[in-house]
């Protein structure tokens, strides 16, 4: 199984390796075959204001990248790469649903989903936009997730009246991504709750969700590690059973 790998803002494949290091020795103790590809995103970061044009230019790169190179099987994507991966998937699926998805499976670290993009697909969106902006201000503070927030988290992941602010009931099934995800997100981190909209979007009877005790990063503590790469090699091995890729 081969991996893509897209770092975040301000890093680039180097770096993003060398954190992940510690994570990719226990994938190696574990019964499964992967190899992984880390690559340079343009310019450090896929899009500067979040505007569709900008994250539709960002998705035309991303389709180059998979249709010039050898084929992936899964993406693991950190922040705004792995928002970036949302919304390729969202309007792949929207406009070109004839195609196979471009990856078998996902893993999401700190991700979120584009909520412009929601917005240009037609999904509703102004309460969850709400949420966004506070939760931005609290990170632009230098401050922790919200009260508000943090009281709501469990509850938010599955009301899917609620998920802070998006009502996934009235989203169509169009625009809910069917292919095995894991989610990781910290519990100081101001931005969880983008996360939390991200798993919303994904099917819950195939996706994995990992809390850990940092922040807006990949997690580092040994015990949490190893039960990251247990969900991963759930997801992988998820990814191959009979039909999946068919839908």
């Amino acid at each position: 199984m081969k991996i893509l790998c897209l770092h975040g803002v301000g890093q680039n494949a180097k770096i993003f390796q060398s954190e992940l290091a510690p994570f990719l020795s226990k994938l190696r103790q574990l019964n499964v075959d992967l190899s992984f590809d880390f690559v340079d995103v343009p310019h450090q970061k896929f899009y500067e204001t979040g505007a569709v044009k900008d994250i539709r230019t960002a998705d035309e790169w991303l389709e180059k990248k998979l249709d010039h190179g050898n084929p992936y099987d899964g993406v693991l994507a950190f922040s705004q790469s792995a928002a970036l991966v949302s919304s390729f998937l969202l309007y792949r699926q929207w406009y070109d649903h004839e195609l196979p998805p471009p990856f078998k499976f996902a893993i999401w670290i700190s991700g979120s989903v584009p909520l412009q993009v929601l917005k240009d697909l037609g999904v509703p969106v102004p309460e969850a936009e709400g949420v966004v902006a506070q939760a931005t201000l609290q990170r632009d503070r230098g401050l922790g997730p919200s009260l508000a927030h943090a009281a709501k988290a469990r509850r938010a992941v599955f009301d899917s009246d609620d998920c802070f602010g998006l009502n996934l009931n009235k989203i169509p099934l169009e625009l809910k991504i069917r292919i095995p995800t894991v989610h990781v997100w910290g519990e100081k981190d101001p931005l969880f709750p983008g996360s939390v909209h991200l798993a919303g979007l994904c099917d819950p009877y195939i996706r994995k969700i990992h809390v850990h005790q940092g922040a807006h990063e990949f997690p580092r503590d040994g015990t949490e590690l190893t039960e990251l790469a247990s969900l991963v090699e759930w997801c992988v091995h998820r990814a191959t059973w009979p039909g999946q890729t068919q839908l």
